[in-house]
């Protein structure tokens, strides 16, 4: 098992969010509000609450006023029972987004010294803290992926997520276009920094787009140990469009048993936040 105070997160945030047509397109999906704070907000609490100390967060365009969105960050964190006085947050804005994900994640692991990485993207919500059971799940993997073994029904969109076809703890194969699979990814990952950072590094010389699912399989072909945890009675969404998001609202509103990480809204969070920002890519 890693202590979750010596590794740190990485949040991949630079997506388009073209599927919900924002008049402003400078706005983000992870803005959107839910209950307290919004969607970010409730990711970052998660991994504060799990132990996390330093948070590295890759975005798209960042507003001129930098200030503005360093604050509007902070705000965002969820009003939950933590009580949390010290954490950085680190901001490293792509440029060049068109590149995908597999890039935003080269930019990011760029910052990180820990030995391994918590991985998550910015828009999926879930109604445990998947942080921290990945983290004590731990054995020496590679990548480690949390996984959905699709015993629940109705709450995850099976035709848009990323497949994976695993046994005895171990992924063989992950792509959206898998015909034979068991799981579906999460968006959730334990990296192996220094070994992840170095194919990230080989995919981004060699490719100009290349995704998070690109950097596994090429982890796969290099015979790298990569496996997966299953978490079968979480119910978790991946919010890509408008329809995603008023389920998320109707699954975890204010009345709600379910809430995000397992994080009840009270009415403040105490923070004390060291902020970087890295923008010379």
């Amino acid at each position: 098992m890693i202590s979750a105070n010596k590794l740190e997160a990485l949040i991949l945030a630079a997506g388009y969010s073209s599927r919900f047509n924002f008049k402003d397109r400078r706005f983000n999906k992870y803005l959107l509000e839910l209950n307290n704070s919004n969607i970010l907000g409730y990711i970052i609490a998660g991994m504060i609450k799990t132990g996390i100390e330093k948070i590295t967060i890759v975005t798209s365009k960042i507003l001129p006023e930098r200030q503005k969105y360093r604050k509007k960050i902070l705000k965002s964190i969820a009003h939950s029972s933590i009580d949390y006085k010290n954490f950085e947050l680190i901001i490293i804005e792509n440029k060049n987004p068109k590149r995908e994900n597999g890039y935003s994640l080269s930019l990011g692991l760029s910052t990180i010294s820990s030995e391994y990485t918590l991985l998550s993207m910015a828009d999926h919500i879930f109604s445990k803290n998947v942080f921290s059971k990945l983290i004590k799940s731990y054995k020496k993997k590679d990548i480690l992926l949390a996984t959905d073994p699709m015993y629940n029904k109705g709450y995850y969109d099976k035709d848009d997520a990323t497949k994976v076809y695993g046994e005895k703890n171990l992924i063989s194969k992950i792509g959206k276009g898998l015909n034979n699979y068991n799981r579906l990814d999460m968006g959730v990952f334990l990296l192996k920094t220094k070994d992840i950072k170095k194919i990230c590094k080989k995919l981004e010389s060699g490719l100009h787009k290349f995704g998070v699912t690109d950097v596994i399989n090429t982890a796969l072909k290099s015979d790298l140990s990569v496996g997966y945890y299953d978490f079968p009675n979480t119910i978790w969404l991946d919010i890509d469009d408008r329809r995603n998001y008023r389920q998320l609202k109707r699954l975890f509103n204010k009345t709600s048993s379910l809430h995000p990480f397992g994080l009840v809204p009270t009415n403040h969070i105490a923070y004390n936040t060291k902020t970087t920002e890295v923008n010379n890519y």
